[in-house]
């Protein structure tokens, strides 16, 4: 298998609508999948019962790339080098706990909160399925889905580079998300 063979997932809903253009100008190849309605959960599970293969790629329409990041095979060779259930590549954040594997690679502690989190990740796609709930929102999801997942062992990973931020919270455009339009010219 080669990293350009792993579909992406961006899951969004229509209230996020206005999140969309700039996602799309600053993502590229992009294919659409209807997951009709529902909870987020349950419309979760519904694309990802859509995908072939063993591995997809997660992430949400309220954070933005922000600098270059190439997907390349090293980091699928990574991803299977340790036997990961998820490898996170986003940057570190205080509201984790970590242990540093090799430069830039981490590794989350046990119980750690947000091992289970929506943020850009590679993710073996059966791992991703059994914990999330059909009537869970993302919120829910990854409070109670950490819990869940920290009662097992895991290997859950995260790659520290700084290309992709958050820039809404709850639906609200944050400060840094205008940075990004203006820096770029996006009309929002």
């Amino acid at each position: 298998m080669k990293i350009n063979e792993i579909p992406v997932i961006l899951h969004s809903m229509d209230s996020y609508s206005r999140f969309w253009n700039p996602w799309y100008q600053l993502f590229n190849d992009v294919t659409h999948i209807k997951t009709g309605a529902g909870e987020w959960g349950e419309r979760l599970l519904r694309a990802l019962n859509q995908i072939d293969g063993e591995l997809v790629f997660y992430m949400q329409e309220d954070f933005w790339c922000v600098n270059d990041y190439e997907l390349t095979d090293e980091l699928l060779d990574l991803f299977i080098q340790y036997n990961m259930d998820q490898l996170h590549v986003k940057e570190k954040s205080h509201l984790v706990s970590l242990s540093q594997i090799k430069n830039n690679l981490y590794k989350f502690n046990q119980n750690s909160n947000y091992t289970q989190n929506h943020q850009f990740g590679l993710w073996k796609k059966n791992k991703l399925i059994e914990n999330i709930f059909p009537h869970e929102n993302p919120w829910k999801n990854e409070v109670d889905g950490s819990k869940r997942l920290n009662q097992k062992q895991h290997n859950v990973y995260l790659l520290d580079l700084h290309w992709y931020i958050t820039v809404c919270r709850r639906g609200q455009l944050m400060d840094r998300g205008q940075i990004i339009l203006e820096k770029y010219g996006i009309n929002f």
